[in-house]
């Protein structure tokens, strides 16, 4: 029986090839569409490796990535006086990129702006504690790149052949929660021994995933690119 996990509240292509663009330090105006294509497609199997649902946007974003690599990959056509200077392939993608960008940032300040106005408190009005400020939120995308070390980690052990049952996501929950609820937070390379195979790899990170998509869980790290912690929602 295939597991899939749906995890609609994630971003789309756009805030994938954003998060790419950001993590190898790319200028937005100039791309390297030969590696962003790789590293999209490798995030793309990713994701399907784990039986996520990859909505036909993400699709259509890799069919658009490719067409743009044969189209950098032909030679420019010539007119009788000489080469015709043709647009930059790249160019719609890259309008495309900078406009999602202009409304993320927008959607960012109205939600910075919404919650200071939490913060400020009229007469008459219930007090509520402002939240404290705590460590970074984390992407799906960065849980990827995460997960992707730990695949590398795990893919010269084969998996175990005796296969007394069959891996339960729900019994990984379980067990996910049990052991947060003694040892929070939890580190996220903790949840991946060095002696686990890909399978148990696999199981361990759909589950995590699946707490994720319920809400039960927030994943945060200390600073940009640091380490993976694992909160329970309540005390995130």
């Amino acid at each position: 029986m295939v597991y899939q996990v749906k995890l609609e509240q994630f971003e789309g292509p756009l805030d994938l090839l954003l998060h790419l663009i950001r993590v190898n330090e790319i200028d937005i105006a100039d791309i390297p569409i030969a590696r962003i294509t790789e590293e999209y497609f490798r995030v793309l199997t990713a994701m399907q490796e784990l039986d996520l649902a990859v909505a036909g946007e993400f699709l259509v974003m890799a069919a658009t990535l490719i067409y743009i690599k044969s189209k950098m990959l032909l030679p420019p056509a010539e007119a009788v006086e000489g080469p015709i200077e043709e647009e930059d392939p790249r160019q719609p993608l890259v309008d495309m990129l900078l406009e999602y960008q202009r409304f993320k940032t927008a959607a960012a300040d109205l939600a910075s702006f919404e919650e200071r106005r939490r913060q400020i408190f009229t007469r008459g009005a219930a007090l509520e504690a402002p939240p404290g400020r705590g460590p970074l939120e984390l992407n799906l995308f960065d849980l990827l790149a995460a997960f992707q070390e730990v695949l590398k980690r795990a893919a010269g052990r084969p998996d175990v052949e005796v296969t007394p049952r069959p891996f339960r996501i729900r019994e990984r929950m379980v067990e996910l929660l049990d052991r947060l609820s003694r040892e929070r937070p939890l580190r996220f390379l903790t949840l991946f021994p060095p002696d686990a195979d890909r399978r148990t790899v696999i199981a361990t990170f759909v589950a995590l995933l699946e707490l994720l998509r319920q809400g039960a869980l927030r994943v945060r790290q200390a600073a940009a690119f640091g380490e993976i912690l694992i909160y329970p929602a309540e005390e995130a």
